[in-house]
């Protein structure tokens, strides 16, 4: 048990944390980040990971650093029993505790870190066994309560800077949009990590265009790396002053400017639990995912699912199955159904 009365007590004043997962795993790590933080507040906190995702905690309060696991030297640590980078070695060592996510407690990353390390070592499985119905939140947050490490917190939390806001006033001000269009703003993204967890682009282009017809509000349509160009032209042709196309951003770019919108509607993707992390209404469209284990948290947020016989995919079924009736059942009264669950009056 590591106790978490103090820094000085628990002689804990750095701590680093491992985490290389997507951002969607990422964003529901915060409430166990969160944990650390308050058990050690005082400590120097690093983290290690991929700096893309990584930059929306650095200095945001979680991490007063980051550091790529891609860096050379690190490969080194990935060979179980070989050579160890020395510089890299001589900087795990600098550290009171180090805290990995990742699915093997065993493997050689953890070994090789032993290897080298003079502080404490804790290894928090990143996922919970496929036949257990626990959110992945929750998941992490039990681990660390078995370490004497305690937060009730669940929802994942975003903490953006001053700089930060000022870039998206700045954004928004290129676009024409001024601060009270900005705040009944809807965000819109289509795309995934994965185009299997997708609702069909044809909807979500009815989607947008109900919602142009049914608001007078500015509609923010997020494009990211694994939307091609032919979404991008799909929506180009919607000619409207209303809508609004972000792409190239950053993701803590993108968290910036859609901070403070009305709400958002997206699959299930990264983007959906950024939205939520932010304190967005949040609507995520769910196919093939277990929503019970994968499902974005916050105050306002709503799951739109069809329960079908085969669902949720296991695995190997996900990577066979060509139909994903699943989506393409979802109709767009369902998705309008979410958004009133959540509280959202668009009447008003």
């Amino acid at each position: 048990m590591i106790p978490s009365h103090s820094n000085q007590a628990s002689g804990v004043s750095s701590i680093l944390v491992i985490h290389q997962g997507a951002l969607g795993d990422f964003i529901l790590a915060l409430p166990a980040l969160e944990t650390l933080r308050k058990a050690f507040p005082y400590a120097r906190s690093a983290m290690m990971g991929y700096p893309r995702i990584l930059e929306l905690v650095e200095k945001r309060h979680y991490a007063d650093e980051i550091l790529s696991i891609d860096q050379k030297g690190m490969a080194t640590f990935f060979v179980r029993d070989g050579f160890l980078d020395f510089p890299l070695s001589q900087f795990f060592k600098t550290f009171d505790l180090i805290v990995m996510f990742g699915k093997d407690g065993e493997g050689a990353v953890m070994a090789n870190l032993r290897r080298v390390c003079q502080g404490r070592l804790l290894h928090i499985n990143s996922f919970p066994p496929w036949d257990k119905q626990v959110h992945v939140t929750d998941h992490l947050l039990k681990q660390l309560d078995q370490f004497g490490l305690h937060n009730s917190e669940s929802n994942p939390r975003l903490h953006l800077k001053e700089s930060d806001r000022q870039w998206a006033r700045d954004y928004w001000k290129s676009k024409g949009v001024t601060q009270a269009e900005r705040s009944k703003g809807v965000i819109l993204h289509p795309g995934s990590g994965s185009k299997k967890k997708v609702w069909p682009l044809d909807q979500f282009l009815n989607l947008t265009r109900t919602l142009q017809d049914r608001l007078n509000s500015k509609i923010l349509i997020v494009l990211g790396p694994a939307e091609g160009r032919e979404v991008e032209q799909v929506f180009e042709e919607v000619s409207s002053n209303q809508l609004i196309i972000a792409k190239g951003l950053t993701l803590l770019q993108l968290a910036s400017v859609m901070e403070g919108s009305w709400f958002y509607i997206g699959n299930d993707s990264g983007i959906s639990h950024m939205a939520a992390a932010l304190g967005i209404p949040t609507i995520a469209i769910f196919g093939p995912s277990n929503h019970m284990v994968w499902s974005p948290r916050g105050e306002k947020t709503a799951v739109v699912r069809r329960g079908m016989p085969c669902s949720p995919c296991p695995q190997e079924r996900f990577f066979q199955c060509k139909d994903f009736e699943c989506l393409r059942a979802i109709e767009m009264d369902e998705v309008f159904e979410a958004i009133r669950r959540i509280g959202i009056d668009m009447n008003a």
